[in-house]
């Protein structure tokens, strides 16, 4: 029996599977949806998280560990509002789903460029 190798699984690369089997209006909701729960609610509560235990003697090591994983949802939703903007414009242009190598492109740029912008 051969082994199985599973597929690695990440946030971006779920959004790209999910943004290009919706509809182009279904894609522009999943983009805003996500971007605005990884862009400003997420982060919003780790700072609340942050605030909460500001008299803990560990605070500059939270302060370090929690400001590294907010940049980190915020790249996570400029992405993924980005994967769900382009898949807006091409399920609107071209009504068929996208390959699997269209998908690994557009989670590659989508990457790229939320590491540019944010």
């Amino acid at each position: 029996m051969g082994r199985r190798y599973r597929k690695r699984s990440s946030i971006v690369s779920d959004s790209v599977s999910i943004g290009s089997r919706l509809p182009w209006w279904g894609a522009l909701i999943f983009g805003c949806i996500s971007f605005v729960l990884f862009y400003f609610i997420i982060p919003s509560w780790l700072e609340a998280k942050l605030a909460s235990e500001s008299q803990n003697m560990f605070y500059p090591l939270l302060e370090a560990v929690f400001g590294r994983r907010i940049h980190w949802f915020e790249w996570v939703g400029i992405a993924c509002g980005l994967i769900g903007l382009f898949f807006c414009i091409r399920n609107s242009l071209f009504g068929n789903r996208a390959g699997h190598s269209e998908r690994t492109i557009v989670g590659y740029f989508a990457r790229m460029f939320g590491r540019d912008l944010s």
